[in-house]
């Protein structure tokens, strides 16, 4: 009985080699889901935080005499959502407002929330083809919401 090791070392090279042919490709894949379920993530909170801004904001048909308390309300609507966006632990959200004004009755009050996105992915690589691309580069991602005022 003849034994082919030849056979079985040739496959296992083989496989080997598919194996580092793929291995990057599915790393790719993987990271970009962590990417985009980040992205996901941090637009659903802030979206939930500038709703919760401008609900507490339309709560002053005057305007708030502290913006303070809104910012507050917001970055507590969105804890951690800055730091998973920025990947880093002192991420910070930035709330602008537009308050309520007792001269209009039908007046509206909109609170913006915003946050750099940091992407995981290392997308800088298309720069290399593409030296213009801006695709690499971190971006804002933003949420604005609005709600009548309290009068």
């Amino acid at each position: 009985m003849k034994r082919r090791r030849g056979a079985n070392s040739r496959e296992s090279g083989a496989t080997v080699v598919e194996f580092a042919l793929v291995l990057p490709l599915l790393l790719l894949l993987i990271v970009g889901l962590i990417d985009f379920g980040r992205m996901g993530f941090v637009e659903v909170s802030i979206t939930s935080a500038s709703r919760e801004g401008a609900r507490l904001s339309s709560f002053y048909p005057s305007g708030p005499t502290n913006n303070q308390e809104i910012t507050t309300l917001v970055e507590a609507a969105a804890p951690g959502a800055a730091s998973m966006a920025q990947l880093n632990g002192n991420g910070t959200l930035g709330v602008s407002i537009i308050p309520c004004t007792s001269t209009v009755a039908a007046d509206n009050t909109s609170v913006t929330v915003t946050t750099n996105f940091t992407w995981l992915l290392p997308l800088d690589l298309v720069k290399i083809v593409s030296p213009g691309s801006t695709l690499g580069e971190d971006f804002n991602l933003s949420s604005s919401s609005a709600m009548r005022c309290g009068n």
